[in-house]
């Protein structure tokens, strides 16, 4: 009896892992990004909550998108994911307001760490007045990237 052989090959497949359940298709709220984030991570809502500084209840509102993260929690969401999911904006006015939000300070706070009254930089904010030569240079102090 004759027996034939065939020729073996070897062959590997890669294929993408399926995305997980929920994972955001496209990243519009801050919630996106963090939900994106955390299943990028295999966390827990809890484990996010823990690193970023909130409790579980905040992360799962902020996923679902029915609430906004507060001002305060910017900065430990921005540390979260490693970059800050607020789109940069190119006037100064949207500048100023960009940069206090990403270091979660509210009017008053920045405007006593630049030195001008919080009337003063809410002028500034909305585009109503332009800040003097010698502001600027205070200014700077609170335009520098990152919390």
């Amino acid at each position: 009896m004759d027996s034939a052989s065939l020729p073996f090959h070897h062959l590997t497949i890669i294929t993408a892992h399926p995305k997980k359940p929920g994972y955001p298709k496209t990243l519009v709220t801050i919630g996106d990004h963090i939900r994106k984030r955390r299943l990028d991570l295999g966390l827990f809502q809890r484990q996010a909550a823990a690193q970023i500084g909130v409790d579980e209840a905040s992360i799962w509102n902020w996923e679902k998108g029915g609430v906004k993260p507060e001002i305060r929690h910017l900065p430990g969401i921005i540390r979260f994911l490693g970059y800050n999911p607020l789109p940069e904006p190119t006037d100064l006015p949207a500048q100023l307001v960009w940069a206090r939000c990403s270091r979660g300070l509210d009017r008053v706070a920045s405007a006593r760490l630049i030195g001008v009254d919080p009337s003063t930089l809410a002028r500034w904010e909305t585009g109503h007045r332009k800040p003097s030569d010698r502001h600027l240079d205070a200014l700077k102090m609170l335009l520098k990237t990152g919390p």
